[in-house]
């Protein structure tokens, strides 16, 4: 992300990364577009980034209520809005961003919130090989402190070679209320081209997030 510094180390096999970049390339329509910086920190609940002459898109829920921009559309939510959806097309494929609001056991930390996570994502059938990266120095949502986890994996598809994964996690806990943001891309964060680096798009929805 712009200042949590995601740090992951890149994977080092190029003939995966060619074969995922052409089973991939057929879906993209282009780069995600780097967001405006976000803003300084403030104290309470902070008025969400904006964007010069883009429409804000607002979801509200029990627990939260986030503010997004174009490319990104709402892929899916359930009924009351608890967990939503994000994703937006890339030359490589789909991103992916889903933030989850629920309700928390008193003396629930975002670590242990973060850990739950990350076991279930690791549990899931869909990713092979999953690999600690390491955690997001500086994690927070909605400007509440937090903890979070980078992951790599590989990921089925179909008929096609497996190919990279990066799954970026992040958990914050106020009072009775825990907020997990999950992200997920084929885009090396680490790449040198930083038009296709999605943490600023991360930053920016985590950022919008207003507890409820």
């Amino acid at each position: 992300m712009t200042h949590k510094s995601f740090e992951l180390r890149r994977f080092a096999q190029p003939l995966l990364w060619l074969l995922a970049l052409l089973s991939l390339c057929a879906c993209g329509l282009g780069a995600i577009p780097i967001p405006d910086a976000t803003p300084t920190p403030c104290p309470g609940n902070c008025p969400p980034p904006v964007r010069d002459n883009s429409q804000p898109h607002v979801v509200n829920s029990s627990f939260f209520q986030i503010t997004y921009f174009d490319p990104w559309t709402t892929d899916s939510s359930n009924s009351d809005n608890s967990t939503v959806t994000l994703v937006a097309s890339t030359q490589l494929g789909d991103v992916t961003m889903q933030l989850h609001g629920q309700q928390v056991s008193p003396g629930t930390s975002a670590t242990t919130l973060l850990n739950r996570t990350v076991q279930n994502i690791l549990n899931n059938s869909s990713f092979t090989d999953p690999q600690d990266f390491g955690p997001i120095k500086g994690a927070e949502i909605g400007y509440v402190p937090g903890a979070g986890q980078s992951i790599g994996a590989y990921a089925s598809q179909g008929n096609a070679p497996q190919v990279p994964i990066f799954i970026q996690v992040m958990a914050s806990v106020r009072g009775a209320t825990g907020i997990v943001f999950v992200a997920y891309s084929p885009l090396d964060p680490n790449s040198p081209d930083p038009s296709i680096v999605p943490n600023e798009e991360y930053d920016h929805v985590v950022n919008s997030v207003v507890w409820r």
